[in-house]
Parts: structure tokens; sequence; C-alpha cells
């Protein structure tokens, strides 16, 4: 039986200062969007894995809106191995591109600064090597950037762009199965369904909410959840 710990987020709040993270600027909400993403705090635990896991040296961060097929453990051997304290901290699959979710201008009107990224990476799958975290101090690296953001209103989402601007491009790259973005598998030509290990319903539209595939996720849900879904379905 594995191990499951469960860490009551209202802790880690305050312990870790969860709300220094949060992004305070207004954001967009649609439809589908009950909650202010920028101010949900489990968004924010995935930069303080290094503090209320002290003894662990290598993590998955998964977002709650996927599947996982593959074997995890396997690939986390693989990946961010060696002594090279500065080396990357993360592995993710690679996004060519700037980080999602920037302004072209601050609150100030003036043009953002050029991080000089041109490859980026989806932060909602990704291995962390934790070690090197603690040593290159990301924790606070993206407190600071974060609060920062505050004043001067460099990006609209929350989690996203804090980690991807701290992190750059130094990250180790996974195999481009390993995230999958279930909105875009059907227009792939380099992907299919069967070829994927992580199915990853990003974005507003969800596989509870009937949207991309949502066969794929049926069979991991619960009784009592398949049945509210079957009487959302019939109200349809």
């Amino acid at each position: 039986m594995p191990y499951v710990r469960f860490y009551p987020i209202s802790k880690l709040k305050h312990k870790y200062k969860l709300d220094e993270f949060i992004n305070t600027h207004s954001r967009h909400k649609t439809e589908r969007e009950n909650v202010n993403l920028n101010r949900n705090l489990p968004n924010y635990v995935r930069f303080v894995m290094d503090l209320f896991l002290p003894h662990v040296k290598k993590a998955m961060w998964i977002d709650s809106d996927t599947i996982v097929k593959c074997d995890v453990v396997e690939m986390a051997r693989k990946v961010l191995n060696g002594d090279d304290d500065n080396g990357p901290a993360i592995a993710a699959i690679p996004v060519e591109g700037k980080p999602k979710g920037l302004y072209e201008k601050d609150k100030y009107r003036n043009p953002i600064p050029d991080w000089g990224i041109e490859t980026s990476f989806n932060a909602g799958v990704y291995f962390v090597n934790l070690d090197r975290w603690r040593k290159q101090g990301l924790t606070e690296k993206i407190r600071q950037l974060a609060l920062k953001n505050r004043e001067y209103r460099y990006w609209r989402m929350g989690s996203q762009p804090p980690l991807a601007l701290t992190i750059g491009e130094n990250f180790e790259h996974l195999p481009l199965s390993w995230n999958v973005k279930m909105k875009t598998i059907d227009e792939r030509e380099d992907m299919s369904l069967e070829d994927a290990c992580v199915f990853h319903w990003s974005g507003p539209s969800k596989p509870w909410d009937g949207f991309q595939h949502p066969e794929e996720w049926y069979p991991y849900v619960h009784e009592s959840d398949k049945e509210m879904m079957e009487s959302e379905e019939a109200k349809e």
C-alpha cells in the first residue's frame, strides 16, 4: 500500500507564508472558473515543497486535472541526476516561445523586462530535484519575484509565470508524451491518446464537464461522482 500523507492547506499557508506568492491583480474569470485562480492557495504549494518535504530529493508535481498512465518512478529515476548543484532543478516538456500569461507593459505602461526566454514549459506536470532547488534558493527567488509583480503587474496568471521566469531555460526536457494537452490532442500528428503518458486537461474546459475526451477520465472517477456526471449529462 503506497504511503499517503495529506497536508492541510491552512497549516501550509501560515507556516510557509503562501499568501506572499499570490497574484493580487484581478483576472478575468470564464463561466467555468468559479474561483479566482490567482488567489487559489493550492496552486502555490508547489513553491514550498522543498520546505515541507525536507528529506526528499526528488518529487513530481501534477495538477489535479491529469491522468498518469506511465511509471512515474521509472521516469523519476532517469531525470535530474548528477552532482551539479547548479544544474536544472526541474524537468518538464519544452514549449516554444516566451512564458504564458505575460503582459506587454507593466502597471505603469512601461515595457516589461526581457527575460531572454525563448523556450519555456507548462508548470502543470514536472519533476523536481529538491536538493538543487534548495541549493539554488528557488523558493525565495520566486517569492521575491511574486512580490515584485504586485507592484509592477508583469503577468495576469497565478503560479505559472513566476516559476517559468525564475527557472528560465535551465530545465531538463521531458518526452512530449509526459504532458499531453487534451484540448489539442486531436489536432496533433506527432501524438495520439495511445502514446500519451500524462493526459492534461489544462484550461477551463474539464473532463468532468464533458469536454475533451471525457471517456479517458471516466474510468478513474469515484462512483458518487459518476452519478453526478451522468445527472448533468441527462440535463443537457
